[in-house]
């Protein structure tokens, strides 16, 4: 009788567990879940500095492409050269006028191109610009000053100010005078040079070329919305 009560037992744990392998029950565990979140420090010309906690878990690849510009020097000197008072400030173009940008292109990381990504565009938040096409960001980055929703699933943001000595040096940043094309006028601290500590773990993205159709310049949020 016992012997028949543990078959049942055996047989219907067996069914259970099959269930679940056929279910997809058992929970997926995340790669990036155990690794720390790299800390970026963009030194300006001022000499103040902002830090940003960036994260891996909602933008893996958005973040590692991030990593190998800025630890490569490629950031090093160059401008904000868009900046919208209130809104964003722009840079990452090796031309210094938003027709620039790194020799590959990566895939959008968010929602409106089939991939989740949870970071809100909220005031402080560093995010990808892009041309019209989903698959071409490659250097450019914005930064925002004010919270804009509208803008989440649609560009890859991938990481947040770490600190009030940040904002601050965001503000003074957007506070330049600029023209009718959100040039700067006066005179706004450029990248002394961008790093980023990565806790001993090495970042390698995947890139790939830009799509024929869309080799143009790279556009921020804002100019973007106004096309």
């Amino acid at each position: 009788m016992r012997g028949s009560m543990k078959r049942r037992i055996a047989l219907a744990l067996a069914l259970v567990l099959l269930v679940c392998a056929l279910s997809g029950c058992r929970k997926k565990e995340d790669p990036f879940a155990a690794i720390p979140n790299p800390v970026a420090t963009i030194q300006l010309t001022n000499g103040s500095s902002m830090r940003f906690e960036l994260f891996v878990q909602d933008a893996p690849n958005t973040v590692a492409n991030f990593v190998e510009l800025a630890n490569s020097g490629f950031y090093d000197g160059l401008r904000f050269f868009r900046i919208v008072p209130g809104v964003l400030v722009q840079s990452g173009d090796p031309r210094n006028n938003g027709t620039g940008h790194a020799e590959k292109a990566i895939q959008g990381e968010f929602a409106a191109n089939g991939i989740e990504n949870n970071v809100s565009h909220t005031r402080g938040t560093i995010s990808m610009c892009r041309q019209s096409g989903y698959d071409t960001a490659s250097s450019q980055f914005f930064i925002m000053q004010g919270t804009y929703p509208e803008y989440n699933g649609q560009y890859a943001a991938f990481g947040r100010a770490m600190d009030m000595e940040s904002l601050s040096a965001l503000d003074a940043i957007a506070s330049t005078g600029v023209d009718g094309n959100y040039s700067p006028v006066g005179a706004a601290p450029d990248i002394a040079s961008i790093r980023v500590e990565t806790y001993g773990y090495k970042y390698f993205a995947t890139r790939m070329d830009f799509p024929e159709a869309t080799k143009a310049p790279e556009a921020s949020a804002e100019s973007e919305e106004n096309q």
